[in-house]
């Protein structure tokens, strides 16, 4: 009855997952040490000489020569051109057919040199080695793993060519497609190879085929990784030869290699039924990457999986050990600085082990279990968790607006418990009264007639009883009738029709001050809202941050919009900031489509690079500064940690306007307190009896308490 992704309250399992991911992590041990640290390079004057001359030798064809001057730099002591001469190496070796030879220098840069920029080139050029060696799979799955880091966008479009080459010519069966889908991403894999085979068709001169692939293209993906080449293509610009889209000699003959890029890893479903999660993550990451000049390489592991046709519901133990596996990967094989994902709270979980383990801060954009950041100190949520949601509407449900009678309807999870815990917890101090709880399972229930039945027979209850008749008032009325006047009356009264009492459903009731109505998703709270309004409950509609879908309630017919009028709710996402305004329009303008949930990405991304910027550069330096972060502005909104919690703390209070518009709440919007009414009744006691301060008017000379 619980949702998949957010649910972890089943002990057993927790301890099962738990466990798993302690000995994945624990049986990884060599990865937590961190990379062994490369030997200070020196400046060789010679090595400068002589790759200069192996170059020159390449460029003309003479491979043997070339091949043996940049071995002899491999002799040297390590120094500014040992990783490229690696690389050069390689490449004379695969012009002179020594494939086994070049696809060990390929390995070896990659194992010596892990900081190198010419890492992405190392691996095209494994691919390479492979295809010829008629290793058709292991070919394919280096160019899709170039297509993966941040290789500049000519190297990954070689990439694709050779993917599209191996894969339309059915050098690899349909097993062997499936596993690059799995690990690249079905959309990022029908990507590629549209645009590879786009490329193949210009190459081989069809050139209206090329353009009407290209255009397929461009309606297909309309935020395409290679859309800006396919832009510069339909401008008049042509598509090397591939040999000419190797490093140029210039790149290669620079004084000194530039100094590697920190890496940034992300965890994020491209595949699967949550791919859309992870796009908008994902360039949500890259537009804050961009924005300060592309100070990190990004390298991301697809943490999703798509089963084709088949409607099969993958176990949670699938996911978190493909995450770890994940986790670790980047770590260990990539080096990464920080990681940002994974999505939900489960694969958070473990991730987040793995590594705090390592030492290496990760954090968690969307994901709002409680207690994730106690894993352990390198372990960051940009989400606020459900019992700071609680406690801070609680807070201002009975302070503020000063409500006393309050309702909770709360999803069946621990997000909702935990929400519904502290919110009555937080009340109940406060001097409010929880009079009803009631509970649903996500996504499930659809119909709440019950459960507002319920709470309009606890609105009944609390109706005041009326205040008792005037007792003077009463016998001023009484007159006396002589027994034909008695009877005669009693046959009048008898001909009268009793007035039938009213019907119960048709009552409004307004004696619940306000219901709080926690949901996991915005499609629950479209269900719940004209459900209530239909039970005639008048009353303050509270919510949690799930409510924030400020396009979706203003799309609305305006009759359903109603359904909505004057909810308040706690949120962390702001829009309406200048910060909020302008990430929407950079975002618009980079990625043609609206961001969805890409501002969390943008978010997570933005911290790491403000401390990446303030001299934060070692793992550990950077958490203990993101530790300290206090009221950063984002564009989902202001980000605090406190009290040494590592989960996010700040939230505003919005509220939906009688024209759909999402808005802060102003001081408009709050009752005034200041003015206490006095409420007098009147009271069956002469006047005489009532104290002095309640007699309007003093009695004159000849006033009588009774009047004939």
């Amino acid at each position: 009855l619980l949702p998949k992704n957010e649910n972890l309250v089943l002990f057993s399992r927790m301890i099962r997952y738990v466990v798993l991911i302690l000995f994945i992590a624990l049986g990884g041990a060599t990865l937590f040490q961190g990379a062994e640290a490369q030997q200070a390079k020196v400046f060789s004057a010679a090595s400068e000489k002589l790759f200069a001359r192996g170059l020159s030798a390449y460029k003309k064809g003479q491979f043997k020569k070339a091949q043996e001057r940049f071995r002899k730099i491999l002799d040297f002591p390590l120094n500014q051109r040992s990783s490229a001469a690696q690389l050069m190496v390689g490449k004379s070796s695969f012009e002179l057919e020594e494939f086994g030879l070049a696809l060990s220098m390929a390995k070896q840069l990659r194992r010596k040199f892990t900081g190198s920029r010419y890492i992405p080139d190392a691996k095209l050029l494994e691919g390479d080695c492979y295809f010829s060696l008629r290793r058709y799979f292991e070919a394919a799955v280096q160019f899709s793993s170039i297509l993966t880091t941040s290789a500049s966008l000519p190297l990954q479009a070689s990439a694709a060519e050779r993917l599209a080459a191996i894969v339309k010519n059915g050098y690899i069966d349909q097993r062997g497609l499936a596993s690059l889908g799995a690990s690249l991403g079905e959309d990022r894999l029908n990507d590629v190879l549209l645009y590879g085979e786009a490329r193949w068709f210009e190459r081989l001169g069809w050139t209206e085929q090329s353009q009407a692939a290209m255009q397929n293209y461009k309606r297909i993906f309309s935020t395409g990784m290679f859309l800006p080449l396919v832009r510069h293509h339909a401008e008049g610009g042509i598509i090397l030869p591939l040999e000419e889209e190797d490093r140029t000699e210039e790149e290669l003959l620079e004084f000194h290699e530039q100094e590697p890029k920190p890496r940034l890893g992300l965890l994020l479903p491209l595949s699967g039924p949550y791919r859309q999660y992870g796009s908008d993550l994902l360039d949500g990451v890259r537009l804050a990457n961009l924005e300060l000049n592309e100070p990190f390489d990004l390298l991301f592991r697809d943490t999703g999986f798509e089963y084709g046709e088949l409607p099969v519901v993958e176990g949670d133990g699938n996911e978190l050990l493909r995450t770890a596996k994940a986790t670790k990967q980047l770590i260990e094989e990539e080096n990464v600085v920080a990681l940002i994902g994974p999505v939900f709270s489960s694969a958070s979980i473990a991730a987040g082990l793995v590594a705090d383990a390592a030492g290496i801060p990760l954090i968690a954009p969307l994901a709002q279990q409680s207690g994730l950041d106690e894993l352990g100190d390198y372990v960051f949520q940009l989400s606020v968790i459900p019992e700071v949601q609680g406690r801070t509407l609680g807070e201002f449900a009975t302070l503020v607006l000063g409500l006393q009678n309050l309702a909770i309807l709360a999803p069946l999870s621990d997000y909702g418990w935990a929400f519904e815990r502290e919110f009555a917890d937080t009340a109940y101090v406060n001097g409010g009264n929880i009079v009803y709880s009631g509970w649903y399972v996500p996504g499930e229930t659809k119909d709440f007639k019950h459960i507002f039945e319920e709470i309009r027979e606890v609105g009944f209850s609390l109706i005041p009883p009326p205040l008792p008749e005037d007792s003077l008032a009463l016998a001023d009325s009484l007159v006396w009738l002589s027994d034909d006047a008695i009877a005669s009356e009693g046959s009048e009264l008898g001909e009268e029709v009793e007035e039938a009492p009213p019907d119960s459903a048709e009552i409004f009731i307004d004696t619940i001050d306000g219901i709080v109505i926690v949901v996991e998703s915005f499609e629950d709270a479209n269900t719940i809202a004209p459900q209530l309004r239909f039970h005639r409950l008048e009353t303050q509609i509270l919510g949690n941050d799930i409510w924030y879908e400020p396009e979706a309630i203003r799309q609305m017919p305006r009759g359903d919009r109603e359904y909505f009028k004057s909810a308040i709710f706690v949120s962390r996402y702001r829009d309406s900031t200048p910060r909020g305004r302008k990430f929407i329009d950079d975002f618009r303008r980079e990625f043609r489509r609206d961001p969805g949930f890409a501002a969390y990405g943008y978010d997570a991304a933005l911290m790491v690079l403000e401390g990446w910027n303030m001299g934060q550069r070692s793992p550990g330096a950077l958490r203990d500064w993101l530790a300290e972060i206090k009221g950063l502005e984002g564009a989902a909104g202001k980000i605090s940690f406190f009290a040494g919690r590592r989960t996010n703390s700040e939230l505003e209070l919005l509220k939906i306007s009688d024209r759909g518009w999402v808005r802060p709440l102003s001081a408009e919007d709050l009752p005034d307190l200041s003015k206490v009414e006095e409420e007098t009744y009147d009271l069956d006691l002469p006047l005489e009896e009532l104290e002095l301060d309640e007699v309007e008017e003093p009695l004159g000379e000849g006033d009588t308490l009774l009047q004939e």
